[in-house]
């Protein structure tokens, strides 16, 4: 069985993990990257590589790689590539981002509800005027992508009284909602929610999916929640139908150009939240990821199946 002396880290300092690495590997030495351009002269060297956004185009030569294991769920950061090795397997980080973005989610839609920018505005206006919040209970919560965080979302969302509706590529029955349908009814899962919650993969087949045509599906009451990634809904299409009063709210954690320069437009859209892609993170974080980490690079030494291993033609 294969053993790997040296372990590689990319886009997080190696030294976030010195103290776990110390106590999972204690012979074996973690190195990280000063820049991509040294991680691209030194690619040929990796042999297991825990990646936060590495540098793409640059796998030709990486023919001693065996596993790159992401620190999100998504893979989107690495894949397509086509100059990747055949061989190489790639694991996520699934199953660590339900708690964080379940209540991310909720926040959201309680900040909604409960019209938190108006409160706060009063604040700062020092104005005392009583107003009629919305209630989350008997509202309909639509979830794209019914997968481990679609299932989170659900069961808090079903928690405050909402009905639960989702999408899942392959529908299985959810004991968290009340409807899981396939993707081919997106449309109608946008015209019955009172709050849209995007946790779709980006892949060829979802990018741009939430256009124009299919954004205009949502009621004009409706808020659109988007924790997935940049790419799948049309920022400008979203833009104009908070700016012309036919959708109450958006939050968005991710976007098509990350970070959010300052100069975008973004900022400033009326009733719409900006964070920056905090959704899934949290401080017991990157601990976790560690620990997938390490189950994987044992595994992969013991000639077993990996946690979390994707499938690279399907991108998830």
């Amino acid at each position: 069985m294969p053993r790997f002396p040296v372990l590689h880290v990319v886009g997080l300092p190696a030294k976030l993990f010195a103290e776990p690495a110390a106590r999972a590997f204690p012979d074996r030495e973690l190195r990280g990257f000063a820049s991509d351009d040294e991680f691209v002269e030194r690619v040929g060297e990796i042999e297991v590589l825990l990646a936060l956004r590495p540098p793409r185009e640059c796998w030709e030569g990486a023919a001693r790689l065996q596993l790159i294991q992401t620190a999100g769920a998504g893979v989107d950061a690495v894949l397509p590539a086509p100059d990747l090795p055949a061989k190489v397997r790639i694991a996520n980080g699934r199953g660590i981002h339900g708690p964080q973005m379940g209540e991310y989610a909720l926040a959201m839609m309680l900040h909604f509800a409960r019209r938190l920018a108006k409160n706060a505005q009063q604040q700062r206006e020092h104005v005392w005027q009583m107003y009629a919040p919305s209630l989350l209970h008997g509202a309909t919560c639509g979830i794209l992508g019914m997968g481990a965080i679609g299932e989170a979302v659900a069961e808090r969302a079903r928690a405050f009284g909402m009905r639960v509706i989702g999408t899942q590529r392959t529908p299985r029955p959810s004991p968290h909602a009340d409807e899981v349908v396939g993707a081919e009814e997106t449309e109608r899962v946008l015209a019955e929610s009172d709050y849209v919650v995007v946790i779709l993969p980006l892949t060829p087949e979802t990018r741009g999916s939430l256009g124009a045509p299919v954004l205009s599906k949502l009621r004009p009451e409706a808020v659109l929640v988007n924790m997935a990634r940049g790419g799948i809904v049309d920022e400008a299409a979203l833009v104009a139908m908070l700016r012309e009063g036919r959708l109450r709210g958006a939050a968005l954690d991710v976007f098509e150009e990350e970070p959010l320069p300052a100069s975008s437009p973004l900022w400033d859209v009326p009733n719409l939240v900006v964070t920056p892609h905090l959704a899934g993170f949290s401080r017991d974080y990157l601990p976790r990821v560690f620990e997938i980490f390490v189950e994987n690079v044992g595994r992969l030494e013991r000639g077993e199946p990996l946690r979390n291993e994707i499938d690279r033609a399907r991108g998830y």
